[in-house]
């Protein structure tokens, strides 16, 4: 009996809540911040563990009747009290590590304003905030001055007006997403403001004023650039983008409001770059001026080790001027969409630019997904580039469509004695002419060749091919 009772008391005893404070903490920091406050319901030793949470991540995301007449519902105050009561019953020696607020609907901002002035006081390292108000909230001078952040999210309808006192010293990660600036000159207050900056995130954000957007960061190592709505009340004044970021290792640009954007510096320790930038069509601008602000573009960033354009960067390249085309000596992977717009005469220059390109990439098919619609019309060069032969070791083309056309640029390619492994996906019942036509160029008919033809024949789908079949 002894025994027995002993191992009832011990599987049955609770032993989670003999352990100190800061193990239950550490704990509770492993689930939603939502159940960790109801942990408080469990007994007098919970009442006081998840004050002490290093992570703090509000959410309330719907919308409800009230919200939607100007009202405020049961559920909103109930939300604002617990926000209240966790900030003030929270010590003031204990740090936040992460501060995540996510709100919908109507809501007392002047609580907001306390919410974050309180967060910031308390040495916070990480703020996520996304707010969905009737009016775009602003931030206030407070929170600019927040010397322990790292990580800054800032999403929807948020005002961002940089004051001329800025302290962001530890900041190394920001991300601006459908937030309003108040103006361009504001982002590059902000940022000359963030030493130790190294990713930044602007992403389909609007614009009160300004003319000339500055990225500047001696330590910046990834950004990205995203801007396909127009900015407000700044229709009529010529934008330019300025980047000043001679560290940058990775590049992404989505831009189509700005007539004139220029790199300061070439960008020698790139890896990666995305280029996908169009003319305005509302601008008078000429085409051939846009397109070698495009071509002066790739110029700085011709060491780039992985890149990809975009249907409307080629199609804007189209009006570039003949010479001064980069080398890209440090290529290795290539991918290239296209319209029917945007035709096939700058890829010679590209593959014969691209002396060791390995892998080149048709992510939306070799003429674009609406190829059956119009005419590509291109001639192709008797001679292929150095690289198809030399180094490249597969050529992906995906959305084939099997069009007279796609067959023509395939056999263009194939022109080279090149061993690269082919891959073709989501490839349509005509992809069996290409193997019909590699045999006959050929001359060879072997077994993995009559398993890929009868592939392509019953299931229309794409599968690895070699042009040495």
């Amino acid at each position: 009996m002894g025994s027995a009772y002993k191992f009832y008391k011990f599987t049955t005893e609770d032993r989670i809540s003999e352990l100190p404070d800061p193990i239950l903490t550490q704990i509770l920091s492993f689930i939603p911040t939502k159940s960790a406050i109801k942990t408080a319901l469990l007994s007098k030793r919970w009442k006081t563990p998840y004050l002490s949470l290093p992570n703090l991540d509000f959410v309330d995301d719907k919308w409800y009747p009230d919200d939607r007449f100007g009202g405020v519902s049961r559920h909103k105050i109930n939300f604002m009290n617990l926000v209240d009561r966790i900030l003030r019953l929270r010590g003031d020696n204990i740090d936040i590590d992460r501060f995540s607020l996510n709100c919908v609907g109507n809501y007392d901002t002047g609580r907001v304003d306390w919410w974050i002035r309180s967060v910031v006081g308390h040495n916070v390292k990480e703020i996520n905030l996304s707010f969905k108000f009737k009016e775009f909230y602003e931030l206030g001078l407070d929170f600019y001055v927040c010397e322990s952040v790292e990580v800054l999210r800032l999403s929807c309808k948020i005002l961002v007006d940089v004051p001329e006192n800025v302290g962001f010293s530890r900041l190394k990660v920001v991300e601006f997403i459908c937030v309003k600036f108040s103006s361009f000159e504001s982002v590059e207050k902000l940022l000359l403001n963030c030493p130790l900056l190294e990713d930044l995130v602007i992403q389909s954000c609007k614009w009160i004023s300004g003319c000339c957007l500055s990225i500047c960061g001696s330590m910046l190592k990834n950004l990205t650039l995203d801007s396909p709505i127009s900015p407000v009340h700044v229709e009529k004044v010529e934008r330019k983008i300025l980047i000043d970021t001679p560290a940058l290792q990775t590049l992404k640009i989505g831009e189509f409001i700005s007539e004139d954007i220029s790199i300061r510096e070439q960008l020698l320790f790139l890896t990666t770059a995305s280029i996908d930038v169009a003319l305005r069509l509302e601008r008078a601008m000429q085409s051939r001026s846009y397109g070698d602000i495009v071509l002066g573009l790739l110029n700085k960033i011709n060491h780039v080790k992985y890149l990809t354009l975009s249907e409307n960067t080629m199609g804007a390249l189209n009006y570039a001027s003949d010479d001064g085309f980069p080398t890209f000596h440090n290529l290795t992977v290539l991918e290239l969409l296209f319209d029917t717009l945007s035709c096939w005469t700058l890829v010679p220059y590209i593959l014969s630019n691209s002396p060791n390109l390995r892998s080149l990439v048709f992510p939306n098919g070799l003429v674009g997904m609406s190829s059956s619609e119009s005419s590509f019309m291109w001639s192709p060069p008797e001679l292929v580039p150095q690289c198809l032969s030399s180094h490249l070791k597969t050529i992906e083309i995906k959305e084939f469509l099997g069009t007279y056309e796609e067959l023509s640029l395939v056999k263009y390619l194939l022109k080279s004695e090149s061993k690269a492994v082919w891959g073709l996906v989501k490839a349509g019942p005509a992809s069996r002419e290409i193997v019909s036509w590699m045999v006959l160029r050929r001359n060879t008919y072997d077994t993995r060749t009559h398993a890929l033809y009868r592939m392509l024949s019953h299931f229309e789908i794409g599968l690895l091919c070699s042009s040495k079949c």
